[in-house]
């Protein structure tokens, strides 16, 4: 047992590390961290003496085992993929379904289909605190978050408060409130399905059942959000839509607590209702195991001796090639503080806090009959910084305020005088003005790149893992301009603009 969970170990280490990473920069996924430990209670709570067997007399135990070592060797592609993309989910979600079905094998190796049918749902469980692929996330999010702000302008109209929704904002006679990520309920809606399955399993409900907590769950996360919503809306209706910062938090936190509540009640509820299950002992706490009809052992040294040549492997691997790897060009922002109409804004505290830049300066100024707004955020290398940089973008950012945006260019190189920098070029549809976006997010040793990076593809994926790339660090430029343009003028006002901002510098002598 004790070798068995030395093996298991690495790849629960290694996969709960890259998850950290979500559960870090992305609010909504908080609720991983209390994943670990519950899908730990669920297991020991299953521990019963009657595990204690193996697989019938005549399963073909050396497929078995060959299909535990195939799942060993994935999971090492795995985690040299992923030392490369922390941020690719579809690699995130093979390396989690493989650590699972690994899990899996053994149990059933060691305990047979009894300790199976025990131990498969706890160790399932822990697929809840995943991130979700941005195919399923995106939607989502945004189908709830208009949802919200239709209810609530709704809602409002029965108290009579006058209020209109545009996309993610719920207009008001003080002003606009807009719904991010965070208040579109994709939070509580992800905590919910997390609470509703842990609860089912430990009353030990039917599955009927279960499947009826969850979306009694839903129904629930999505009335207590509403209401949260609704009083953040009427706060800033009655007081201004600065009073709304004093409220968010403590009205979201209350909300959660008296939704958990509501959820505990309704599976207790359902718990009533069903027949009483004896209480059986935990093995842990029970007498000795009976021995095993083989000896396991030195198929299980084989796979630890494997999963840590494997993890050294990966190390080395990034290390090596990183000695080889050429200096990055590094670039910043020298702002025209020269210009009389140049002033700094200051960058929302929220944002700091979601974005954790180590460098960032937003600044406005005015040249020719065009305003200039830019924003310039840089992260230092790390495993957290492309994640963070991938969440300053104009699709999460201007939308999430209401803008109508559309795609000019994916990616086109512009001369910043002594650099080619690539943006995605884009514009506001619902501006009073003609008003460009203009995008580039960089990565330190892009000049060993092509413009390919900014539109991934399985081939660039790949690529930093076959250059040995990986934590390189980041920036980002998002520029908008606005004033009497069209895409034409615009993008040579920018041209001229970046070669007097834009500073390179020199490159470092190893």
């Amino acid at each position: 047992m004790l070798l068995a969970g030395a093996v298991l170990a690495a790849p629960w280490a290694t996969l709960i590390n890259q998850l950290r990473v979500d559960w870090e920069v992305n609010p909504q996924y908080g609720y991983g961290w209390a994943v670990p430990f519950l899908t730990v209670f669920l297991i020991l709570r299953n521990l019963i003496p009657e595990l204690h067997s193996q697989p019938p007399p005549g399963f073909p135990i050396g497929k078995l085992r060959a299909g535990i070592w195939c799942l060993a060797l994935l999971f090492a592609q795995f985690h040299l993929i992923e030392a490369a993309n922390p941020d690719w989910r579809l690699v995130t979600w093979l390396t989690a379904l493989d650590v699972v079905a690994l899990t899996l094998g053994l149990i059933y190796l060691r305990w047979g289909m009894p300790g199976l049918r025990r131990l498969a749902f706890p160790t399932i469980y822990f697929l809840v605190a995943v991130p979700w692929p941005g195919i399923i996330e995106t939607p989502v999010i945004q189908g709830l978050t208009r949802s919200d702000a239709s209810d609530t302008v709704e809602l409002l109209s029965w108290l009579g408060i006058p209020s209109q929704a545009h996309g993610n904002v719920i207009e008001v006679t003080t002003g606009e409130v807009g719904i991010d990520e965070a208040c579109s309920g994709i939070r509580s809606f992800q905590a919910t399905l997390m609470i509703s399955l842990f609860l089912g399993a430990l009353y030990h409900l039917s599955w009927p059942r279960r499947i009826g907590l969850v979306l009694g769950g839903f129904a629930l996360s999505y009335s207590f959000n509403l209401v949260r919503m609704s009083i953040l809306v009427w706060v800033a209706a009655q007081q201004g839509t600065a009073a709304i910062s004093k409220w968010h938090d403590p009205a979201g936190f209350l909300v959660l607590i008296a939704c958990f509540f509501a959820l505990w009640a309704l599976s207790l509820m359902l718990e009533k209702r069903k027949d009483v299950v004896p209480t059986q002992t935990p093995a842990f706490m029970s007498a000795a195991p009976l021995r095993p009809r083989s000896d396991l052992r030195p198929f299980l040294l084989a796979l630890l001796v494997w999963l840590a040549f494997a993890g050294i492997f990966v190390e080395g691997w990034y290390r090596w090639h990183g000695q080889a790897l050429p200096p990055a060009t590094l670039w910043s922002v020298a702002w025209p503080e020269d210009n009389p109409t140049f002033k700094y804004v200051a960058i929302p505290e929220r944002s700091r806090q979601i974005l954790r830049f180590n460098e960032g300066s937003c600044a406005t100024w005015k040249t020719s009959k065009i305003v200039w707004q830019a924003v310039f955020l840089r992260w230092e290398p790390g495993r957290t910084s492309l994640h963070l940089a991938q969440n300053h973008t104009p699709q999460v950012c201007l939308s999430g305020a209401g803008n109508s945006l559309r795609t000019i260019s994916e990616c086109e190189w512009l001369d910043a005088g002594d650099l080619q920098l690539p943006f995605m070029i884009c514009s506001i549809e619902n501006a009073i003005k003609p008003t460009f976006v203009y995008y580039c997010l960089w990565d330190d040793r892009a000049s060993q790149q092509s413009a390919a990076t900014v539109h991934l593809t399985y081939g660039n994926r790949l690529a930093p893992v076959l250059a040995g790339l990986r934590n390189p660090g980041q920036r980002s430029l998002e520029i908008l301009l606005s004033g009497n343009l069209n895409e034409t003028s615009a993008r040579l006002a920018l041209q001229n603009e970046l070669k007097k901002i834009i500073r390179v510098a020199p490159t470092p002598v190893n």
